[in-house]
């Protein structure tokens, strides 16, 4: 099935995803709400998160289109950022209070004549499913395994005081804010921000392009409906995969956040979140 889409759906007070399918590529950038410091560009953009991951996704769009690499289209892209931020912030980005620096994660397919390129930075999991009926799935397992102790965490400082789910994830802000601290580090995890740092790092995968059915992108936001919440199974979905569908499955998933408002049988940091996919049928 032939075909392409992208859907992007707000989950907190400001959607902060990119999402963009076009018939050779798709990509999904998710910021990285931010941790310090006023939006640097407010007419524009309500949060730096949401401006860096429009900033990059729709540069990079433009590079792709004209028929640029993808590791070419993101490094331009990136540095156009940076030069954006710091003229913005009156300052080098190295000399920006970490925590004020905004990141993201990102998801990016390009599908050329005889292969398929799979780069993905942080939590943002790209799959591919194969001809063989297999899926692969790539995503940062580092990052993850931050957040699930973070998570835990949180269970184990609110011990059963009935607290809200707003209250608990507040039990974990000086573990969510040290491990910010961790990215683009050795020993810590890779993404998206404005130095570039961590392109060099990229997660790389090449696949023979007969040998590939469809291949998708997603937010972490959009990844829970499959994964934690088990709203549906991406093996089954993704040969197919529509808009119409997507949106079902993603309103089941706000079904099951609504019903859940105190992340107790969902354990998670956020009762909702962004939520974008991009879907390629090869």
């Amino acid at each position: 099935m032939r075909g392409y889409f992208s859907l992007s759906e707000r989950g907190n007070a400001v959607n902060e995803d990119f999402a963009h399918a076009a018939e050779r590529y798709g990509i999904v950038i998710d910021g990285a709400s931010g941790l310090a410091g006023a939006p640097l560009f407010p007419d524009r953009f309500p949060t730096n998160a949401q401006w860096l991951s429009h900033a990059v996704g729709e540069r990079a769009c433009v590079a792709l289109d004209a028929g640029a690499a993808a590791r070419e289209a993101l490094e331009e892209a990136v540095a156009a950022a940076r030069s954006e931020l710091e003229a913005a912030a009156g300052r080098p980005v190295d000399d920006m209070d970490p925590l004020a620096v905004p990141s993201a994660t990102l998801a990016l397919a390009v599908a050329a004549e005889d292969d398929v390129e799979l780069l993905g930075l942080g939590d943002s999991p790209l799959l591919a499913l194969m001809r063989d009926g297999s899926l692969l799935v790539s995503t940062d397992e580092v990052l993850e395994s931050l957040d699930g102790r973070a998570v835990a965490l949180m269970a184990e400082r609110d011990a059963g005081r009935g607290l809200s789910g707003t209250e608990r994830r507040r039990l974990v802000d000086d573990v969510i804010c040290a491990n910010r601290l961790l990215r683009n580090a050795p020993g810590g995890y890779w993404c998206l921000d404005p130095t570039g740092e961590g392109l060099s790092h990229l997660r790389r995968v090449t696949l023979p392009r007969e040998e590939v059915v469809a291949v998708a992108g997603m937010s972490d936001g959009m990844w829970r409906a499959f994964d934690l919440f088990r709203v549906a199974d991406p093996a089954a979905e993704l040969a197919s995969l529509t808009p119409a569908r997507a949106r079902t499955i993603l309103g089941r998933l706000r079904a099951l956040e609504d019903d859940d408002p105190d992340y107790l049988r969902f354990p998670r940091l956020k009762r909702s979140d962004d939520a974008s996919l991009f879907w390629l049928g090869l």
